[in-house]
């Protein structure tokens, strides 16, 4: 769940705090190109490039999630579904420096990507790996990982923390964190069954 639903949670709040200061990058980054400030509505139309390229990823994810799940197995394609939001970290954390805010709309998008897919597969990883008596509450969890991914981010977005002016693109970023921990702890996990037995045909692997 860390690195599944948390982050589809986490990657809505983290946006929310640094807004007004991502704004200001963009009007900044125009007027060094071009030498003239952009306007007002154009700030709020790229704004709103930015935020939609998040649920423009997680449709993406949402169509790629089914094949991926049969092709590569649940587990596999959530291993992969965390090189989404590590390219997404790389861009958002190193935009500042290379003064692009289209880095910032690219890593947004590849965020949505993986939200995408582990809304899709992680739900479908639990349940078929879960025992009867558990199935039920089991698959409950994948709620209750967005839920505590909104809680964190608006939390680690205080201004206190991350969601200062001169540490907000180490907040977009810090979504590589619960993808390390993934990347980390479920190689030790099992393969689903049904997608061994079905999809595979390896009953001895099933068992």
């Amino acid at each position: 769940g860390i690195g599944g639903t948390f982050q589809y949670g986490y990657n809505i709040s983290i946006i929310n705090a640094p807004a007004s200061y991502i704004q200001t990058f963009m009007n900044t980054t125009w007027l060094e190109r071009t030498g003239v400030p952009l306007e007002g509505n154009v700030i709020l139309l790229l704004w709103s490039f930015t935020v939609s390229a998040y649920p423009l990823g997680g449709l993406t994810g949402a169509v790629v999630a089914g094949p991926m799940a049969i092709m590569w197995g649940r587990k596999m394609s959530l291993l992969m579904n965390n090189v989404f939001v590590i390219i997404a970290a790389t861009l958002s954390g190193f935009s500042r420096m290379a003064k692009s805010f289209e880095m910032i709309m690219l890593s947004r998008f590849f965020t949505g990507v993986n939200a995408g897919v582990s809304m899709n597969i992680q739900p479908m990883y639990l349940a078929e790996s879960a025992p009867k008596k558990l199935r039920g509450a089991v698959a409950l969890t994948s709620a209750s990982f967005t839920a505590l991914g909104l809680v964190l981010g608006q939390v680690v977005g205080l201004r206190e923390l991350l969601g200062g002016e001169e540490s907000w693109p180490f907040l977009l970023a810090s979504n590589a964190v619960p993808a390390l921990i993934q990347l980390t702890a479920l190689p030790w996990f099992p393969e689903s069954p049904r997608y061994l037995l079905i999809d595979r045909g390896d009953k001895e692997s099933c068992i």
